[in-house]
Parts: C-alpha cells; sequence; structure tokens
C-alpha cells in the first residue's frame, strides 16, 4: 500500500540570496489541516443546505464523492515527486518525501 508523503523540501535562490532548504513535516500539520477544513466545511454547512432548498440540485453531490478516491490516490502517488523551476540565476524547488 502506498502512503501519502510525510515530508516536504523547500529550497529557494534568486540571484542575491539563497533559502533553504526547508523540510516541513507533513505528518504533522496534516492533521492540523484537516482541522481547520472540517471548520470551514461546518461553516459552510448551513449555506450548503439552503442553496440545496432553493435549487433543488442534488446531481453534483455524485461528482463530488467519486472526487474523493480520485485525491487520495493523487496524494499517495505524490512522493518521490520533485518540482524543480528555474534559470541559472533564480531556483525554486519542491521536494515531496
Amino acid at each position: 500500500m502506498k502512503w501519502p508523503p510525510y515530508l516536504l523540501k523547500l529550497w529557494f535562490r534568486n540571484g542575491r540570496h539563497s533559502f533553504g532548504p526547508i523540510w516541513l513535516p507533513l505528518f504533522i500539520l496534516g492533521p492540523v489541516f484537516l482541522i481547520i477544513l472540517l471548520a470551514l466545511c461546518l461553516i459552510a454547512l448551513p449555506f450548503v443546505l439552503l442553496s440545496f432548498l432553493f435549487t433543488w440540485r442534488w446531481t453534483w453531490w455524485r461528482t463530488v464523492l467519486l472526487s474523493v478516491p480520485a485525491f487520495v490516490r493523487i496524494l499517495c502517488a505524490l512522493p518521490g515527486t520533485r518540482v524543480d523551476v528555474g534559470d541559472k540565476n533564480e531556483r525554486f524547488v519542491v521536494a515531496f518525501y
């Protein structure tokens, strides 16, 4: 079974400054992000229910429910991904471990 990434490495460099690498522990930041996301969903819930009441459009729930497994598969495929953008003077690197 593949697991989601547990570390994120960020590295910045421009013509005068170099900053990094910064190691962010995603196994600590992930639960905090999920708690914030849950709070935002609870705040948005009355507005979603009101929109259902006035529009009667229930068909988009199927799309939302089918996109959750796809999001989890993408998240679990991230370890080993490295994004390196820049030229000889400026550089930005993001790597998932």
